[in-house]
């Protein structure tokens, strides 16, 4: 007879701690590779002092008393549960394993769900998930990556050759200031409340969570903030958009949010404050970057277009996953 496989999802205690360790760091080895991290992953006694601390939560799948798959999340956005990470060793019943993972993550949050989202970025291999997580109530969102690398030569000579046009009667690029956080939280809130965004990340619906996003960009939660390179689009001496600019690794460059009312759409005064935070990024921080990236929505073409107007190419796809209230 075959030989029956017992399996148990738990939450991470330290007295699995050892045998976990092996696990942890499979991931760990293959974070850049399978995954598309940009950050190196936590060192293992970092990973579970933080898991103990309770600044993330670790779901941990027992094969026949050995781990061998795991789960991570956190709490961190307040309106919504984020799922980081579904990693397993081997090749074999990978689906499997990450729906017992999925089914007991369900049930632990059973009461977080009714009022909380969750956001799941199925980067990598995680995308062979996809058929099954929609059973699970969970919609899907296509992101592009976009990456300018300042090695690239035909990225550098688009970029040189881009005529950037005049800005329009009253319009002016200036570069962050704090005296502009109460009109950029009400800029990010209306120009974010009812796009896609809003329904993985539901603090962009109200100004408090608007807020939240702002104070976590800068405060350097997301990455080290580079006022300098941040634009801000004033109409008539008043901000009407915004373009912010952070470093998320050693070399690496991003721009966390690209944000303007609708009054002030379709005049290319996105593209002008895209083009004024790279072109700082180029003059200001060069010698110790390698690259600027950004993401858009696979359907957003005006945006993509924009981007590909500037020297950016798509580097990869991945899928966003998102669980609405019920």
């Amino acid at each position: 007879m075959p030989e029956t496989i017992t399996y148990k999802v738990q939450e991470y205690t330290d007295n699995i701690k050892n045998i976990f360790k092996g696990v942890y760091n499979d991931f760990k080895n293959k974070a850049f590779s399978e995954y598309k991290f940009e950050l190196e992953p936590l060192d293992y006694e970092d990973f579970t002092a933080s898991v103990n601390e309770g600044l993330i939560k670790c779901l941990i799948l027992m094969e026949d008393d050995i781990p061998t798959a795991f789960m991570v999340y956190t709490t961190e956005i307040s309106e919504a549960l984020e799922l980081n990470m579904i990693h397993c060793i081997g090749e074999e019943k990978l689906n499997e394993k990450r729906k017992l993972l999925m089914q007991k993550f369900l049930e632990v949050n059973k009461e977080l769900l009714k009022e909380k989202v969750v956001t799941y970025p199925m980067l990598g291999s995680q995308e062979e998930f996809t058929p099954e997580i929609i059973k699970y109530g969970f919609k899907l969102i296509g992101l592009a990556v976009e990456r300018f690398e300042f090695g690239n030569i035909k990225s550098i000579e688009i970029f040189k050759a881009y005529k950037q046009r005049s800005l329009p009667d009253g319009y002016s690029i200036v570069k962050w200031d704090s005296k502009y956080i109460d009109d950029i939280v009400k800029i990010i809130n209306n120009s974010f409340k009812e796009t896609s965004d809003a329904l993985f990340d539901p603090r962009f619906l109200s100004e408090a969570g608007s807020k939240d996003i702002l104070n976590k960009i800068v405060t350097d939660i997301y990455g080290r903030f580079l006022p300098d390179c941040t634009s801000v689009l004033l109409y008539n001496d008043m901000p009407v958009g915004i373009c912010f600019a952070n470093i998320t690794a050693g070399r690496i460059a991003n721009i966390p949010l690209i944000g303007m009312g609708k009054e002030h759409c379709s005049k290319g005064l996105g593209e002008a404050m895209l083009y004024n935070t790279v072109k700082s990024l180029t003059d200001k921080h060069l010698s110790m970057l390698s690259e600027v990236n950004a993401s858009t929505e696979t359907d957003n073409y005006p945006a993509l277009k924009m981007y590909r107007r500037l020297g950016f190419k798509e580097d990869y796809y991945y899928t966003q996953a998102y669980r609405p209230i019920k």
